[in-house]
């Protein structure tokens, strides 16, 4: 009786019994249920255990062709329009400047395997070209033979590479998460892409 008088006094004085950190927990679940509910209904949530993937339908997309019509307008070499596989969607394009102040003409796709590629021209050095693609000092990793061409093979940014190759006179460097085969189908196509006419 004594303690039953003891909780009643406590009460009665305002003072509140605590409470155990599981009702606590059992008090924040459902606010957290229904935050991830609404999470995975709008589709911001989502589970990669394999890292990062891109989204195709989310990415936007760009006209390629006039991009690079647009950009050869602006640089003073000859600048190639690959042609791609049906799969492939340009969603980037853009003209970079190259530490030593020289030009690089860049196009990115996503490819039919949802990865992204980036193809930069530019008759920069290729230390200088490899160092603004990848943002790392250059460090050749070894070599392979792409469209009957030498490309260097350099580290890039995670675990992507950056390949390296010359076409009169312009460096062709291609890089992005791609398999070694969507590397290849670039390569194969840079090298045997027509020089785009200016858009003036």
């Amino acid at each position: 009786m004594r303690g039953v008088t003891q909780q009643r006094n406590q009460q009665a004085a305002g003072v509140r019994p605590t409470h155990p950190v599981r009702s606590m927990l059992f008090t924040m679940l459902p606010l957290a249920l229904i935050v991830l509910g609404i999470a995975g209904i709008t589709g911001q949530c989502s589970f990669s255990p394999l890292g990062p993937s891109t989204e195709p339908g989310s990415a936007p997309t760009v006209d390629a062709s006039a991009e690079l019509r647009r950009a050869s307008a602006r640089v003073d070499f000859p600048v190639v329009e690959p042609r791609l596989p049906s799969g492939w969607r340009a969603n980037s394009a853009d003209v970079g400047s190259v530490e030593s102040g020289t030009q690089a003409v860049r196009v990115g796709w996503l490819t039919g395997g949802a990865h992204y590629m980036r193809l930069s021209q530019s008759p920069a050095a290729e230390a200088e070209l490899v160092a603004f693609e990848t943002g790392r000092t250059p460090r050749a990793q070894g070599v392979v033979r792409a469209a009957d061409t030498r490309w260097v093979v350099y580290d890039s940014v995670r675990t992507e590479k950056a390949w390296v190759a010359e076409r009169d006179g312009v460096r062709l460097l291609i890089t992005g998460s791609g398999t070694e085969q969507e590397f290849r189908i670039l390569a194969r196509s840079a090298l045997s892409a027509p020089v785009v006419t200016p858009q003036r």
